[in-house]
């Protein structure tokens, strides 16, 4: 069951911010989120749809995402259940991916910096 107010206090685990990122431009279903994470980390992250859709309910659970609807798939497939991240699923994210862009940028540059000497 939803919470009525999104929980944006507590950090996201990579497996959910990952699920997030997907889902920022477009709602998808959960094989196409399986697909497109593996697309975007070149294969370093491989979910099984089990997994995915227990991450889709714990964001679901949290406000961050929600069931748009069930329409057949660009193929003409099967009806398939499709998910949209939220307005505050968006702010979790952008807030997310600030801050890891900020500790990897410090990480990066004294990694490189210890290479140099």
């Amino acid at each position: 069951m939803p919470t009525s107010r999104a929980d944006t206090r507590s950090p996201l685990k990579p497996v959910e911010f990952l699920l997030l990122a997907v889902l920022y431009d477009d709602p998808r279903h959960g094989y196409g989120i399986v697909q497109q994470i593996d697309e975007r980390t070149h294969g370093r992250v491989q979910l099984r749809p089990g997994d995915v859709y227990r991450v889709i309910y714990r964001l679901a659970q949290r406000g961050l995402l929600v069931e748009t609807d069930r329409r057949a798939d660009d193929a003409g497939a099967e009806r398939r259940t499709y998910y949209a991240i939220t307005e505050a699923g968006r702010e979790l994210a952008h807030a997310e991916a600030e801050m890891l862009s900020e500790v990897s940028s410090a990480l990066v540059s004294k990694a490189a910096a210890q290479r140099g000497r």
